[in-house]
This record gives structure tokens, C-alpha cells and sequence, in this order.
């Protein structure tokens, strides 16, 4: 007799192959079963990526959720996760296309989702920078808040993403080339930002485990931008911590 488990591992197997046996239940509802999975896991794609969606429409989103499922089965109880390796196989499928750059507005809307189930820590305000001595400053590192996500595309993602937040939207020239940004939880939703490029390239260099001054000797700020940028992460509330890093 089967055991419980082994019950359970061909219950799976038979919603994602119609040819495997099942000896739990018959092929006609088990067939239900597997359109009700197909449908519900579609649905979870639909909602992570709502803007991609639009930008091909429902039948061809439909063909990639499909084609995305059959390499992808959802692992997890929880459907939010069953868009975690979209981006990736977009970039894999579309490559060398006239859609290849679908997989990074797939990448940006997946940040967004990932932002959004992250809790928000508390904010740390500029004024705790007088707590360092002036020669410590340089050491001090940063420690962002959780829900950060940083992207970067050579296409205009989030130019299409801001666009496509009213209803016929008309396309985006791709022309207008790479931009940068980020998402981030806040407290009534997820906020979706492009960045100048040296700001964004300050706080990734941070959220990397650079120093301040370390950070500002890789990205090339002059004194009075870095206070401008300073001002930025402190001013929307991006840094949760500061700490001394240890020096030799």
C-alpha cells in the first residue's frame, strides 16, 4: 500500500503532467484540479505584473505564463512567490528580441513586489551623524531599509511602468535608453522612483557595505553633491542604521 507520502508526490505529479497516473483520484477531476493550479498560478502572475501584462496583451501573456509554469511550478504554498523567477526566464526566452527588455520591466515589477512584503524599520534622521567624531565619518556605513530595492536597466522600465499607471497608454520610446530607480515600502504602499544616476550609484555603493567615504571615492562625488545626496537618503527616509565601520 502507498504511503501518504508517496500519494502526495503522484497527486502532484499528475497536476502537472495529464500523463502521469493518480492513483487518488480519477482522471476527470484531477483534470479540474490542474485547470484550477494553471488558472489560480496565472492569476498570481497577473497580479505581480500587472504593467507587463498590458504592454503585450492577455493572449501572449497568457502563452508566457504558460510556458513560464511548465519550467516553473510553483514550490510554495503562497502564490505571491510564484513570480520570483519570471524576470529570469523572460531574459532566457525573449532574448535577442524585440522584447528582450520585457524581462527587466518584469525585474522592476518584481522588485516592487518584493518591496511590498517587507516591513518597514525605523527611519535614522541625519542628526544622528553628530554622534561620530568629524574624523570618523568617513567609516560610518549605512544600513537601508529593508524593503530597498535598487534597479538599473540600458531600457526605459520605469518610464513604461510610470506611463502605463493610466489606462491606454501609448508606448515608450526605447531611445530614450537606460535609466535607474528604486522600490520601496512605505506605509500606505509601495513607492516606485527613477534616480540620477550618481545618486543611485551612491546608494547601491552603501548598500554594498561601503563606508560614506568609501562610497563617495567610488562613484566620484565632489563635497557638495555628496551633501545633496545625503540629504536625499536621510530626507526620504532610506537609512535605518549607522554604525562605525572597524578601521585597521
Amino acid at each position: 500500500m502507498a504511503s501518504l507520502r508517496e500519494l502526495q508526490r503522484s497527486f502532484a505529479a499528475a497536476l502537472r503532467d495529464p500523463a502521469a497516473p493518480c492513483p487518488v483520484a480519477p482522471a476527470a477531476r484531477v483534470a479540474i484540479y490542474r485547470n484550477n493550479v494553471v488558472a489560480n498560478f496565472r492569476g498570481a502572475l497577473e497580479s505581480s505584473f500587472p504593467v507587463l501584462r498590458r504592454r503585450v496583451g492577455d493572449e501572449f501573456f497568457a502563452q508566457l505564463a504558460h510556458r513560464y509554469h511548465e519550467r516553473f511550478p510553483s514550490r510554495s504554498g503562497d502564490l505571491h512567490w510564484a513570480g520570483r523567477d519570471f524576470a529570469d526566464f523572460l531574459a532566457a526566452h525573449l532574448a535577442d528580441g524585440e522584447y528582450a527588455w520585457l524581462a527587466d520591466l518584469a525585474r522592476l515589477e518584481w522588485a516592487r513586489e518584493d518591496s511590498a512584503v517587507v516591513a518597514l524599520a525605523p527611519p535614522v534622521g541625519a542628526e544622528a551623524l553628530s554622534g561620530f567624531l568629524p574624523e570618523q565619518l568617513e567609516h560610518v556605513r549605512f544600513t537601508l531599509q529593508p524593503s530597498l530595492r535598487l534597479v538599473e536597466s540600458p531600457y526605459p522600465v520605469f518610464s513604461v511602468w510610470l506611463a502605463n499607471q493610466a489606462e491606454n497608454a501609448p508606448p515608450v520610446d526605447q531611445s530614450r535608453g537606460s535609466e535607474q530607480g528604486m522600490t520601496l515600502a512605505r506605509a500606505d504602499g509601495v513607492e516606485l522612483a527613477r534616480l540620477e544616476p550618481d545618486l543611485f550609484s551612491y546608494l547601491s555603493a552603501l548598500a554594498r557595505g561601503s563606508s560614506l567615504g568609501e562610497a563617495m571615492a567610488l562613484t566620484g562625488l565632489d563635497g557638495p553633491r555628496l551633501t545633496q545626496v545625503l540629504g536625499y537618503a536621510f530626507g526620504e527616509e532610506l537609512v535605518a542604521g549607522l554604525a562605525l565601520a572597524p578601521t585597521s
